[in-house]
């Protein structure tokens, strides 16, 4: 789970952000929680009362407590180096007074979905997020393989196939016990039987997709409406 927090006095600048978070979101197979601030002192207050963000977009240009008295706060007062925070406004010329705030980006008025997919890709690089390890039992040993690796999940009977380019391991398990450790990483379920590491995708079909090794994988009813709306918007941004 990514949680991101969006602070800007302009709701339709807020609604904006929060609907290119959420395509992004969608296209990615990630879970992504947003939330919205209208004022720099209740984005703050939510902070310190302990609530976490893992990346923030923040208006510069706020009443009362501005954009960079808020990351002053963030980084001085409560001492935190973790919450990653991307500056937006309609104007550069505050580029200097960041440097003590050390921002991760800082992003020009009006904001497209190519520099919110940007900026999320490197939040997601540099805190290493997508690096995660899915574990399974094999007798009595505990199994480990980097989810970058999998290609794909397969259901077969009692036994889950994990598909990788060394090949295939199997374990005894189930598909939601599979779910419980990739939900919101980058894998899709498109059929009871296989979830999908959507970086592996290299056709994308109505009923089927086409892994990267060749193989080809149905698509079922039920996760086609979902599939087709998430293609859509893939092709679109192409």
């Amino acid at each position: 789970m990514i949680r991101i927090a969006i602070c800007d006095d302009e709701i339709g600048t807020c609604s904006d952000i929060e609907n290119m978070i959420l395509n992004y979101a969608k296209l990615q197979a990630l879970q992504i929680d947003t939330e919205v601030f209208y004022s720099g002192e209740t984005l703050f207050k939510t902070i310190e009362n302990k609530d976490k963000y893992g990346l923030i977009f923040l208006d510069i240009q706020l009443l009362q407590l501005d954009g960079v008295q808020v990351g002053k706060q963030i980084r001085e007062r409560l001492g935190n180096e973790k919450i990653s925070i991307v500056y937006i406004s309609s104007k550069e010329t505050y580029a200097m007074s960041l440097f003590q705030v050390r921002p991760l980006d800082f992003l020009i008025k009006p904001i497209t979905q190519k520099t919110v997919n940007e900026t999320i890709d490197k939040y997601i690089r540099l805190n290493n997020l997508m690096k995660n390890d899915f574990f399974f039992h094999i007798g009595k040993s505990i199994q480990r393989l980097y989810l970058d690796e999998i290609f794909y999940f397969a259901c077969n009977g009692k036994k889950i196939e994990i598909h990788t380019d060394a090949g295939v391991t199997t374990f005894y398990g189930t598909m939601q016990e599979v779910v419980e450790q990739v939900d919101g990483k980058g894998f899709w379920t498109i059929h009871k039987s296989y979830i999908v590491n959507s970086s592996y995708v290299s056709i994308y079909k109505y009923d089927a997709v086409q892994m990267t090794d060749g193989t080809i994988l149905p698509i079922s009813q039920k996760y086609r409406k979902l599939m087709k709306s998430c293609l859509t918007e893939l092709y679109r941004k192409e």
